[in-house]
């Protein structure tokens, strides 16, 4: 995550001793980590307990050097400040939630869907609290759902077959349709690509059409109304539980996670995951030849590993065969697992209205 920018505290202290003999060595022996919640201080330490310590109360003043006092002024205060850094540098305790400057970051949430701080992604592997995240689904005009694999460069879940796209809640993401929006341009397009600049040149426009409750709008409700679609635009439904209110996941995925030693382990760690529905343009996922083009920049990044289109039902004797073979978890993520076992048939109910609303799907 970084930029290689040169700002912030470290900037400070180099242009104090950039004319010093040794300034660069004492730059390189510097460490920043911080911890991503309202404290009542901020604090330099050098060389330990038994060097010197600097102590800055936080106001609504943004910080500098000059707002910073020797705690040796009073050795109390020294000795309760220093057994709070040993609290936070410690990864056993307060140091499992220490980020690097620019490390990505993920807002935190209770049990009960409060947030309450923003933490590094990698301390997010525990149940005592949840990260908010988003899933699509994406069809084609034939109602085949499209899956990819995940990246063979990735930690989590490598090489696994997954949903189409998915993510978490970006920290300026004003809403979760947003979120899921960009993860379809960047997981599907080019990765790298700015969002709403590369939405713009070649995505054409993504229609929200709000809730997908075929008890309240019925198929036919919408056959006229996609006819005024660009050739180009998408459509996307927030999809809804069984009592017609928006769908929102709360469950403990067990993750595979790979380590540098080659090993592989499993993580449990609680998403909180809103759901979407896609239906891609006629011409762009209809068949396989379509779908290699449209997903050939995601795939040559390395962003993915592959991509697959399928039915519904061959999903399900797929995952049914793997699991009677004993390779369900090697083949699988462990939320698309679940997604087939408890949201099958929502998912197969939107595919028979994608077929609909079609009317001549593409052989």
């Amino acid at each position: 995550m970084g930029t290689g920018r040169r700002d912030g505290l470290i900037e400070e202290i180099r242009n104090l001793v950039k004319d010093e003999p040794q300034g660069e060595q004492v730059v390189k022996r510097i460490e920043i980590k911080q911890v991503n919640l309202r404290l009542p201080v901020n604090l330099i330490e050098v060389d330990g307990r038994d060097g010197k310590l600097w102590c800055c109360i936080i106001t609504n003043s943004a910080a500098s050097l000059d707002s910073y006092f020797d705690t040796n002024v009073k050795p109390g205060l020294r000795e309760e400040l220093t057994d709070f850094i040993d609290f936070y540098t410690n990864p056993q305790k307060g140091g499992g939630y220490l980020s690097k400057p620019r490390e990505e970051l993920i807002e935190l949430y209770d049990k009960n869907a409060i947030p309450r701080g923003i933490f590094p992604r990698a301390c997010f592997y525990t149940t005592e609290f949840s990260r908010y995240s988003v899933w699509g689904f994406i069809f084609n005009r034939n109602g085949q759902l499209l899956l990819h694999q995940r990246s063979m460069k990735t930690k989590d879940g490598r090489g696994l077959w997954d949903k189409s796209v998915g993510g978490h809640v970006d920290l300026l993401d004003s809403s979760t349709s947003i979120t899921v929006e960009r993860e379809l341009v960047e997981e599907m397009f080019l990765p790298e690509a700015e969002y709403t600049k590369y939405l713009r040149a070649d995505l054409g426009e993504i229609i929200h059409f709000g809730e997908w409750n075929p008890q309240k709008r019925p198929e036919r409700v919408f056959s006229d109304a996609f006819k005024g679609l660009s050739k180009s635009d998408w459509v996307m439904f927030r999809a809804t539980d069984s009592h017609g209110d928006p769908l929102t996941v709360a469950r403990v995925s067990d993750r595979r996670i790979h380590e540098d030693n080659g090993k592989v382990i499993i993580k449990r760690t609680v998403f909180r995951s809103d759901a979407y529905l896609f239906i891609a343009p006629p011409g762009y996922l209809d068949t396989d030849e379509q779908m290699k083009k449209l997903l050939r920049h995601a795939e040559e990044s390395g962003a993915a590993q592959a991509h697959k289109l399928i039915t519904l039902e061959d999903l399900r004797q797929w995952i049914a065969e793997t699991e009677r073979t004993g390779i369900d978890r090697e083949t699988f993520t462990d939320d698309l697992i679940f997604i087939n076992l408890q949201y099958r048939e929502l998912l197969e109910r939107f595919s028979e209205f994608v077929k609909f609303v079609s009317r001549s799907p593409v052989k």
